[in-house]
């Protein structure tokens, strides 16, 4: 295991410029996880780096004596680490790792999301829709960066599991799916019809747009039904991630229903 003193070391510098620069994080593939339970989770095939304190003492990443050996795992003092992290009080663990390649998405229930611009929501959302069962996701290049530390400690491990595309031109996407069978839904204020008046079946896509200003219309109107959630009291609306779990738990709900 090798040593780092001091801040000014190579791998020490992209760490820190990696949590801070997202165009370093898409030029190089590689962003930054850091506490016990994210590293843990990475897939050890894409782990690029370990950093360790000299007083760490929790769990290791998978495949760790493999990248050890590989003279990938560094050990620096915490000093050093509080440098580096992205959090108020490190926990002694971060790891550089590999971006996924684009994936094709398979299966019949997904995501579709329109400029979440806040972290928290759109790390929500990812590991909503894995614990629902949720096949796919697909956002717009507006969303949030999720490879930023906050999206990625939200996601909660998530992240590495969820098959996502970040796409162009999303309602060229919607039509790629509604040309698979798939129904589109859009939550949208307008609606007449309840979300739970609807089944979900059949192969189901929800989307979700802006916490602020909703669904643009042009994506709207790509939209195979319009439905609403039903609220009580004086609210207009819900939090962009509530909105989402509330749909895709209904969905999970009746498909358990039908098994």
């Amino acid at each position: 295991m090798k040593v780092i003193t001091s801040i000014s070391n190579k791998y020490v510098r992209e760490a820190r410029d990696l949590l801070r620069k997202p165009r370093l994080r898409r030029e190089r593939r590689l962003f930054v996880a850091e506490g016990e339970r994210l590293c843990e989770e990475i897939p050890a095939e894409r782990i690029e780096r370990i950093f360790l304190t000299e007083d760490y003492a929790g769990r290791l990443p998978q495949g760790f004596s493999q990248i050890e050996s590989a003279g990938r795992v560094y050990r620096l003092s915490r000093i050093l680490m509080e440098q580096i992290s992205d959090t108020k009080t490190s926990q002694g663990i971060l790891c550089i790792v590999r971006m996924k390649e684009a994936e094709k998405l398979r299966g019949d229930f997904f995501l579709l999301l329109e400029t979440i611009q806040d972290p928290g929501n759109l790390g929500t959302m990812f590991r909503t829709a894995e614990a629902a069962g949720v096949t796919g996701i697909v956002m717009d290049q507006g969303c949030a960066d999720v490879y930023s530390p906050k999206v990625v400690r939200a996601t909660m491990g998530a992240l590495y599991r969820m098959p996502f595309r970040i796409v162009e031109d999303l309602p060229a996407a919607v039509e790629q799916l509604k040309a698979r069978g798939v129904r589109v839904y859009a939550a949208h204020l307008r609606a007449e019809r309840s979300c739970y008046s609807y089944s979900f079946r059949t192969p189901t896509a929800f989307l979700i747009g802006n916490e602020g200003s909703g669904l643009s219309t042009a994506l709207a109107e790509r939209a195979t039904d319009y439905l609403r959630i039903p609220m009580e009291g004086d609210a207009e609306s819900l939090n962009a991630a509530a909105a989402a779990a509330v749909l895709l738990y209904e969905t999970l709900r009746q498909r358990q229903a039908g098994k």
